[in-house]
């Protein structure tokens, strides 16, 4: 497989992560009781929306064609019944550590594609973007987590 396949390959499992990611969060946003646990899953639902728009910008410039949305795969499915569990069950504190385990493997497979050799400076740049942007995210969450323990 030629580098570039390779690259649009996994440029197009990110972009298949993201949509998944994003369905997750929005159909927690549908279930969630709360107001700021409403607010936060409307606000990564966005976030990876935006994500994923701008992956398939990245994908047709190295003459890709963008994977589309096919539901959830299993792996994504057996997250989005952990939400729909602990959300049902008003488990906050269960629910944000199953979020913020999704961040590190959202971390994981970006840094994976990151590390491809021939990355355009372009998609490195957004990637790495997109990447601390779901690490902040996590580690603001882990301080207000901290400070409501």
């Amino acid at each position: 497989m030629k580098t570039s396949e390779r690259i649009l390959a996994k440029l197009n499992n990110l972009l298949i992560m993201n949509y998944e990611t994003e369905k997750v969060y929005l159909e927690a946003l549908e279930l969630a009781t709360g107001d700021n646990l409403k607010a936060f899953f409307r606000e990564r639902g966005f976030e990876r929306n935006e994500f994923s728009r701008q992956l398939k910008v990245e994908i047709i410039k190295l003459d890709g064609q963008p994977k589309k949305f096919n539901g959830l795969s299993s792996n994504f499915d057996k997250k989005w019944h952990d939400f729909k569990t602990l959300l049902l069950l008003n488990n906050e504190d269960d629910l944000m550590d199953v979020v913020v385990a999704l961040k590190r493997l959202s971390i994981e497979k970006y840094n994976d594609v990151l590390r491809e050799i021939n990355l355009p400076l372009s998609v490195c740049k957004l990637l790495v973007k997109q990447r601390d942007s779901i690490y902040s995210n996590m580690n603001a969450m882990k301080r207000h987590e901290e400070f409501v323990v």
